[in-house]
């Protein structure tokens, strides 16, 4: 799990000495505002699976393009916490939020040496990827721990093995106060009714639901093509998102399914609308194989460079940047 990227204080240039007899500033009142930190930047924090991950940007590009890399960028001196977790479900998301606080059922004893505890979760949730959530039960710190495919309680002192209780993330503290990013549900995508309650209260959480959210759309692989229960799944929550958050939903499908999305600015120099096999996943309402990693359920790092833009511009036109 990504730790918490401490804010860095930009160094502090040095005044120029003002000449004798006079009391002007340098520059001009546009060049000191450029060149000023901005006070009381909010971070961002991106909440998601794989996509939020960036899996499959280090293909196509001479560079990996990775959306929290870029985003870290275009929002600075703001943070950005980037808690993307490939093959997790918006379950998992809400309790890396700390929205969701199950009992820990311990399973077996703890090791000697550690105090590590295999447990299970009350909610039934299963782990699914590499998820590993800092947090504390009942006050005692350390980690959930999913990656090996059973979820494991590594507290910080192993004096403290064996602990039963509620567990609450960690990350509740470094998202509050934050602005977020939403890419969540693709892996249940087809629990239309799950993903957007889960959405929602995810949504919800924020200090001002109705400005602090922006939702990125589902775009459809290979897999979705026009007919499949998936892109049914997907068109369903992508639709009913767009009513519900309207500016704050960005249709990453539309982006990648339409002549006008393809021509965007990033990825206008491919000239993919002149490629046959562009024309055929227009045809089939999916992404271009130009645009995919190899495994066909990523973006390369050319579709990361079309997210990219399409979350800047977005965010300009909501005053986050």
């Amino acid at each position: 799990m990504p730790s918490p990227q401490p804010a860095a204080a930009p160094a502090a240039p040095a005044a120029p000495l003002i000449a004798k007899g006079t009391s002007s500033l340098p520059g001009t009142e546009t060049s000191r505002r450029l060149l000023a930190a901005a006070e009381h930047t909010r971070p961002l924090t991106l909440w998601g699976s794989s996509s939020m991950a960036s899996e499959g940007g280090d293909s196509a590009t001479p560079v990996a393009v990775r959306i929290h890399e870029h985003l870290a960028l275009a929002a600075a001196p703001a943070v950005v916490h980037g808690y993307g977790v490939g093959a997790t479900r918006s379950a998992h998301t809400l309790l890396m939020r700390g929205l969701d606080t199950p009992m820990l059922l311990p399973v077996g004893e703890p090791a000697a040496e550690t105090g590590a505890q295999e447990v299970e979760l009350d909610s039934g949730l299963a782990p699914h990827g590499p998820i590993r959530i800092p947090g504390d039960v009942d006050g005692v710190p350390g980690l959930l721990d999913g990656s090996s495919g059973s979820w494991i309680f590594r507290p910080e002192d192993a004096s403290s093995a064996g602990v039963r209780g509620t567990f609450r993330s960690a990350l509740a503290r470094v998202a509050e106060g934050s602005r977020q990013v939403l890419w969540m549900g693709k892996n249940n995508i087809r629990d239309v009714d799950a993903v957007l309650e889960d959405t929602q209260r995810m949504w919800d959480a924020t200090a001002e639901p109705a400005e602090d959210t922006l939702v990125l759309g589902q775009w459809p692989t290979p897999h979705d093509a026009v007919g499949s229960a998936t892109a049914e799944a997907v068109a369903a929550v992508n639709q009913e998102q767009q009513r519900r958050y309207g500016a704050h939903f960005l249709d990453l499908a539309g982006l990648f399914t339409t002549e006008e999305g393809l021509s965007c600015p990033p990825l206008a120099p491919l000239r993919l609308l002149e490629q046959a096999s562009t024309q055929d996943a227009l045809a089939q309402q999916i992404a271009p194989s130009s645009l995919r990693a190899p495994d066909d359920i990523h973006l390369n790092g050319w579709g990361n460079l079309a997210v990219n833009w399409a979350i800047v511009q977005r965010m300009r036109e909501l005053r986050w940047l």
